[in-house]
């Protein structure tokens, strides 16, 4: 953290955008809660941590004394690739809002042993540069010892899902751990349009519905995992349709006076910045179009209408990216502008075009061009 109201929220976007009137930050932040996205700045987190864990405290009280509460369920899905997926049960207050299960999950990702230094520095220099030389494997630790739980959006609400998302939750640190990969995880997430994505030690997987208010946690059960459940049939063609909504969105709040940076890469978050997408540079050639935001390099492919994202595949490397249709290399970028980080790089099925996005390693640099000069 998707065939639904997309084309009404692509119109809206486009009538936002071609307006002159400034989009109001409600009607910016509205869009983005509504499909699952927090915004919040760095003394929100503190006070949502702090809010968080009194609800929590409050529940496990309601539950000594007997308090009424509503249960709903999720489901385990084990990294051992023979294990069976497991039903559960948890259990939050009548009236407790937002998702219960971040926090109720957060001890089982406690333990499983100890980060690797070397992938924590790596992982650290990956997202940071020069500052994440200065991350150490204690402070890891210490900000993980109880356990730190991670979303990632397999689909988010919309109208046409009952504005219900699908998410999975795992260890935040699960890969700095050395846990076995979950490939059935990752088989989850590239049926819904994510390739490439990789993911590891056990996790889960939930169901929030954003309306009506407030957002809450609702069932999500063993049955939801079949293949022909309705939120998996559409999963792709909608997180295609959130993305494109999305990016209209940010030119027009950009051409209106500003902008939020959102974070593109399904975990559900949504941090302020002071970029403005429409004043970067983006372009055009003969079989694609590219445009970017402060993080994150957007390559839009065309291809034959009716392809399958079983035909495609798309490669990383630090400044090269192919896509391939049934084998066939259709694009090939071979010298990018600046380097990318090949293991946060995703892409996604659209009708007629493969959206690639490239997690770029030096976020301040602003691409003049997608393509290196010779």
């Amino acid at each position: 953290p998707t065939s639904h109201s997309a084309p009404r929220t692509r119109a809206n976007a486009r009538k936002m955008s071609d307006s002159d009137e400034p989009i109001a930050a409600g009607d910016k932040e509205a869009w983005l809660r509504a499909r699952g996205v927090e915004i919040e700045t760095p003394e929100d987190r503190v006070r949502i941590a702090a809010e968080k864990a009194a609800a929590l405290a409050a529940r496990t009280e309601a539950l000594e004394r007997g308090a009424p509460m509503r249960a709903f369920k999720y489901v385990m899905i084990p990294c051992d690739d023979d294990a069976p997926f497991v039903e559960c049960e948890a259990r939050c207050g009548l009236d407790e809002a937002g998702d219960v299960l971040p926090l109720e999950l957060k001890s089982r990702f406690a333990g499983g042993g100890e980060v690797d230094a070397s992938k924590v520095k790596a992982q650290a220099m990956r997202t940071l540069g020069e500052q994440g030389a200065g991350v150490s494997k204690e402070a890891i630790m210490r900000e993980t010892k109880d356990g730190s739980t991670e979303t990632f959006a397999l689909v988010r609400p919309s109208e046409h899902n009952g504005w219900c998302g699908v998410y999975l939750y795992l260890d935040e640190v699960g890969m700095l751990k050395g846990l076995p990969p979950n490939r059935r995880a990752g088989r989850l997430a590239m049926e819904c349009g994510f390739d490439g994505v990789n993911f590891f030690g056990d996790m889960f997987i939930g169901r929030v519905q954003t309306k009506p208010a407030p957002m809450r946690s609702v069932d999500f059960k063993l049955s939801d995992l079949d293949s022909s459940a309705p939120w998996m049939r559409s999963a792709t063609m909608e997180n295609v349709e959130y993305s494109k909504g999305l990016k209209e969105l940010e030119a027009a709040m950009g051409r209106n006076g500003g902008m939020q940076t959102i974070n593109m890469d399904g975990s559900g978050g949504a941090s302020a910045g002071g970029g403005n997408a429409s004043n970067m540079p983006s372009g055009k050639a003969d079989g694609y179009r590219w445009e970017q935001t402060e993080d994150e390099i957007e390559l839009i492919v065309d291809v034959p209408r009716g392809t399958t994202s079983k035909s495609v595949r798309v490669l990383f490397k630090p400044r090269q990216v192919v896509v391939k249709i049934n084998d066939e290399t259709v694009c090939d970028i071979e010298r990018l502008y600046d380097a990318v980080r090949p293991d946060e790089c995703t892409w996604t099925m659209g009708p007629d075009e493969v959206c690639v996005s490239m997690a770029k390693t030096d976020e301040e640099n602003i691409w003049r061009a997608l393509v290196a000069d010779s």
